[in-house]
């Protein structure tokens, strides 16, 4: 069995640098063309036979439509991205002097909420049993969701293999998980990796 972890495409808020969480922004003029590029080359699984879900954030369902027009999917809010709080809208220079920032970005424990929002561990609470649903679900999954999201999943299931940032992949790209046996691989699903862009 196979899930499909797809990061949503390049949004406005990417591209100005700022958190968006809760910030349910749309997709910018590049990252619409930036999916199109990657769909049209062959970068996702044919959706036959696939369930298909996403965080039910705009940016998600924008790219799930891109990809695979009107196809009928799941949203499920577990998989939206962390909601940063005080900080959402704002970008690193925005931040960079408050205290409450800097024990944030310093935090290796996950156990630091933003103001007013969510810590890493919050996060995981909500977004593992959910994924493990998905996982046990019986079916090959595609889930369109966010690089912080995609970061938490991978950080349970392959927790010796990298640190939680970089496991956040290029937006519009993301991993391709195989559970077999007892036992879960991965793979990136990137425009580096051909074998992948095979699938």
């Amino acid at each position: 069995m196979k899930i499909y972890l797809i990061r949503h495409g390049i949004s406005i808020a990417n591209e100005q640098i700022r958190y968006a969480g809760t910030w349910d922004v749309p997709l910018s003029e590049n990252g619409v063309r930036d999916v199109e590029m990657k769909r049209d080359a062959g970068l996702y699984p044919k959706k036959d036979g696939i369930r298909l879900i996403t965080s039910g954030m705009r940016r998600t369902e924008e790219t799930l439509r891109i990809i695979y027009g009107d196809a009928e999917h799941e949203a499920i809010d577990a998989f939206r991205e962390m909601n940063f709080g005080s900080f959402e809208q704002k970008t690193y220079y925005d931040l960079k002097d408050d205290e409450r920032y800097s024990r944030w970005l310093d935090d290796k424990t996950g156990l630091v909420r933003c103001p007013d929002g969510e810590c890493r561990h919050d996060v995981a609470e909500r977004v593992i049993p959910a994924f493990y649903d998905v996982l046990h679900g019986g079916r090959d999954s595609l889930v369109v969701m966010h690089g912080g999201i995609i970061s938490v999943v991978m950080s349970e299931l392959f927790p010796s293999d990298n640190q939680f940032l970089a496991w956040c992949p290029k937006a519009a790209e993301g991993y391709v998980i195989t559970a077999a046996d007892g036992a879960t691989e991965y793979t990136p699903l990137s425009m580096e990796n051909q074998q992948v862009r095979l699938i």
